[in-house]
């Protein structure tokens, strides 16, 4: 699996996203988040901060992927973008689709702000 999915308490975070456009099983992603969205999670973080290069086809998986969860009753946001990230969110005026945070703690602590202190 080239999609790197790891769970943070009950945030399933979704890194590796540099080097999963170069193999030939990217298409693979949308189902191995469908698996995790059977196991009953919703809450996703996809971590890029190792993106360089962004196309059509990489947007194509990112809106595929967030399409997946969404529709599932999820919520995904954005965590360590990249320059390259950065820029296509603000090109695309995509902010309105995805919040972006700069650590994944803070996109983590997105997910707990209506949690009782």
């Amino acid at each position: 699996m080239a999609l790197n999915i790891r769970l943070d308490d009950d945030v399933t975070i979704l890194s590796n996203f540099g080097r999963l456009m170069n193999d030939p099983k990217h298409v693979d992603a949308a189902l191995d988040v469908q698996d995790r969205l059977d196991l009953g999670e919703r809450a996703f973080i996809m971590e890029m901060n190792s993106v360089h290069e962004t196309g059509a086809a990489f947007l194509g998986l990112l809106m595929t992927i967030t399409r997946t969860i969404r529709k599932r009753g999820g919520d995904v946001v954005l965590a360590r973008p990249s320059p390259a990230i950065r820029r296509l969110v603000d090109e695309m005026q995509m902010d309105d689709f995805w919040d972006v945070f700069d650590t994944v703690d803070e996109a983590k602590a997105f997910y707990h702000r209506h949690d009782p202190e």
